[in-house]
């Protein structure tokens, strides 16, 4: 029997809401600062999440505050909610990018680039040199903020998959939840 792809992808959602999950709860736990591969990445919660129950019924709760979430997100995640969407602030050297990563998903509903910054004088009267020189760039961008987000989600796939999940890192989310006041 070929199972139909809603029904997969929506059966599926729960890996990429608990990568967001254990994302934020790295980002806490590290102060932010986050090993991947040879950078370190400053990783950022935004001024906006969403949690969903998993049920039928997909009652969400969305919060959106510049300041401290932790209670809501806490009260949120002990109600049975989980991490559905979620405003990132990502910063590798001095570049730094925003974007809204949805977590059932996987996909990025935004992506907004640092400026591009002074253009070589040479493009100046080429404007389709300038134009493409521009798209490579951005696509630069692209790639480099998928990149680290692909490193981080075959850690936590890796992780995931191992013993240390249940013994280690379950129940230090379970933890880090409780604490979310």
């Amino acid at each position: 029997m070929k199972e139909d792809f809603l029904s997969v992808v929506e059966a599926k959602r729960f890996l990429g809401r608990e990568f967001l999950t254990w994302l934020l709860f790295r980002v806490e736990e590290d102060g932010g600062r986050l090993q991947v591969g040879d950078d370190v990445v400053e990783l950022a919660l935004g001024d906006r999440v969403v949690l969903e129950d998993p049920g039928e019924h997909k009652a969400r709760l969305t919060l959106v505050d510049e300041g401290d979430m932790r209670t809501e997100l806490g009260a949120g995640f002990r109600r049975g909610k989980l991490m559905d969407r979620a405003r990132l602030a990502l910063t590798r050297a001095e570049r730094r990018f925003e974007l809204t990563l949805d977590g059932g998903l996987l996909t990025f509903d935004s992506l907004a680039c640092p400026k591009l910054g002074e253009r070589d004088a040479s493009l100046r009267d080429d404007p389709r040199a300038a134009f493409e020189n521009d798209l490579f760039l951005r696509l630069a961008d692209v790639e480099e903020v998928t990149g680290i987000f692909d490193r981080l989600f075959a850690e936590f796939c890796q992780l995931r998959v191992s013993a240390r999940w249940a013994s280690e890192t379950l129940p230090e989310l379970r933890a880090w939840i409780a604490n979310l006041e």
